[in-house]
């Protein structure tokens, strides 16, 4: 009699007793490992790249943020603006301003209007039923005080109130002669004089509306507000205290604090792009061991360009046409150094050639700012090689994703070829057994029978 298995067996080995899990695991291991290796390391080797792009562009757009400090409208080019009484006035320029020295005096401060009522023994004081109307400039409104609630205080409100205010504020002031109401005029100049047309209240000037009076080199010049930004170009003038008879002086020349500033600013930027291009593209011999973006042309040529233009001169700059001539000069490493004493002496010789230096429509700033903007600015030579490197581990990944789902397959096969061995098998020690049992009972069958016999 001979019997079969059908036993099925859901892993692989139990029916055999062999450890055909870690057999399948390290079989599907040793095909998938090679080239998962290869795409971990390209991987790698393309973030590596993607990340060291991103410090290139981080550095050179640090770079051409202080640029705009030594153009023509920077702080190279930035006037300083000087009263030589600021309890009188102060000043201050803009790009607009030009050099110069000028004779400044406050003849008169403009004043707000101000008009006091009558006093009245308290604020609480009824004033009557009626109209009252308020002219400021040109503009009129008109609060209307009913039968009721009519004192000095609601009218006080009323006008603050007033949805059509045409630019009046009221207060109230108590003193041993009584409470007054007091209107002022929220803008000053004689434009803004304030009026009052009523029945029920009057008024009398406690300060008249005045426009502001300077005389700038002998030039009368009259403004609604205390600040004057329309009688020298690119200066505003804030007048602080009248002082009339009196002239002072105002003296426009270029910031050289402000432009030192930025041109160390600026030195500091490109060294620190400098230094950062070299450790990027650099190989250490010793170890033999190369940079992520060691030979990169896109960096190499910005190392070149950056170079050149800062080696270069700029021809209608006046009396400085190189960085050496005012003290700023190259390394061996390529970095930029700075002489203070020399910068200080340009800027105090010259400082307009040093600004025309940095500052003309091809000055070194604008140069510099071109060539970056070549690299980083939008669809650039940086964004060109982001896109590339992005690309390609977008195709890592989806190698990855089939390589992991041919892995799969392959596993399938595997499993399926040694789950019908391990059937075999176990069908096979099935076999042996029944037949081990038969032979055995064969043989005590012949022992029983000579035993028998004898």
């Amino acid at each position: 009699m001979t019997t079969t298995s059908s036993a099925t067996f859901t892993n692989a080995g139990v029916g055999s007793g062999l450890d055909l899990e870690t057999l399948i695991t390290n079989l599907v291991a040793a095909e998938k490992t090679p080239t998962e290796t290869r795409l971990t390391q390209k991987q790698s080797t393309l973030s590596a790249q993607l990340s060291a792009v991103g410090t290139f562009k981080s550095v050179l757009s640090n770079l051409q943020s202080k640029l705009d400090a030594l153009k023509s409208d920077g702080s190279v080019a930035t006037l300083s603006a000087t009263s030589s009484d600021t309890s009188t006035f102060t000043a201050t320029a803009s790009s607009a301003a030009t050099r110069g020295s000028y004779s400044v005096e406050v003849v008169g401060l403009a004043t707000p209007e101000k008009l006091a009522s009558t006093g009245y023994s308290s604020a609480s004081t009824a004033l009557g039923a009626g109209d009252v109307t308020l002219t400021v400039g040109s503009k009129s409104f008109t609060v209307t005080l009913g039968d009721t609630g009519n004192s000095l205080t609601d009218l006080k409100n009323a006008i603050n109130n007033a949805s059509d205010n045409s630019g009046v504020t009221a207060t109230l002031i108590t003193e041993n002669g009584g409470t007054h109401l007091l209107l002022t005029s929220n803008d000053t100049g004689a434009a803004n004089a304030v009026s009052v047309s009523s029945s029920l209240v009057s008024f009398s000037e406690a300060q008249a509306a005045q426009d502001a009076h300077v005389r700038i080199d002998g030039y009368d010049v009259y403004s609604a507000s205390n600040t004057v930004s329309d009688a020298i170009d690119g200066v505003a003038l804030n007048l602080v205290a009248a002082s009339p008879g009196s002239s002072k002086t105002l003296t426009l020349a270029f910031n050289n604090t402000a432009a030192t500033s930025a041109i160390q600013s600026f030195v500091s930027a490109y060294n620190s792009a400098v230094t950062t291009m070299s450790a990027l593209t650099k190989y250490d011999a010793s170890t033999q061991t190369a940079a992520t973006l060691n030979g990169d042309s896109m960096v190499r040529g910005a190392q070149s360009s950056l170079r050149n233009i800062i080696g270069g001169s700029v021809g209608d700059a006046g009396t400085f046409q190189y960085l050496s001539q005012i003290g700023i000069t190259t390394a061996a490493d390529g970095t930029l150094s700075v002489d203070s004493d020399k910068l200080g002496s340009a800027l105090n010789t010259d400082s307009a050639s040093v600004q025309k230096l940095f500052g003309n429509s091809d000055g070194l700033a604008a140069q510099l700012d071109g060539a970056i903007n070549r690299l980083i600015g939008t669809d650039g030579l940086v964004d060109a090689r982001d896109d590339a490197i992005n690309s390609q581990l977008d195709g890592l990944s989806k190698q990855f994703d089939d390589l992991n789902a041919r892995m799969d397959q392959v596993e399938a096969r595997y499993r399926a070829q040694f789950t019908a061995l391990d059937t075999l098998v176990a069908s096979m020690q099935s076999t042996s057994t029944f037949l081990t049992g038969q032979l055995q009972q064969i043989a005590n069958i012949g022992s029983w029978s000579s035993s028998k016999n004898n």
